[in-house]
């Protein structure tokens, strides 16, 4: 089976931008981030409200749930998401805290060349504001095998 990665080019500019990972499903013509469950089933998670009218039940806060068998969705893939600073590119995540973005690599000369701090024995991290970047989602196709 050949193993399909597709870059999509993410909007800095939107009012809400967002760094997404993991899992995710397609179901219904709607992207959704999901879990694995122990029957081999899927738990789809959503934030939105209007989700309940496709049969998801709320479990907290802005959260919302349906579990659907592996048939019921159309595609499942794994999203990395990756930044391109000053040239390079970089895997990418938001701070929670500052909502500034989070570069990180593990290439010593390119991580003194950019001015990153060391936080681990091989790591180097860097914050950024989100308009010196451009962000990019890989996706690779999933499977449960």
């Amino acid at each position: 089976m050949n193993e399909c990665n597709l870059i999509l080019m993410i909007n800095t500019y939107l009012e809400e931008p967002m760094i997404r990972k993991g899992k995710y499903a397609i179901h219904n013509g709607s992207e959704y981030s999901f879990s694995l469950l122990e029957d081999k089933s899927i738990r789809l998670i959503s934030n939105k409200h209007a989700d309940l009218s496709q049969g998801f039940k709320h479990l907290d806060e802005n959260i919302y749930i349906k579990n659907v068998s592996v048939e019921e969705v159309e595609n499942l893939f794994k999203i990395n998401s990756k930044a391109i600073y000053k040239g390079e590119m970089f895997s990418a995540s938001e701070e929670r805290k500052t909502g500034k973005v989070l570069l990180d690599t593990t290439n010593t000369e390119l991580a003194k060349k950019m001015g990153f701090e060391r936080t681990d024995k091989y790591m180097y991290s860097k914050s950024v504001e989100w308009d010196e970047v451009e962000i990019f989602e890989e996706r690779k196709s999933y499977t449960l095998d």
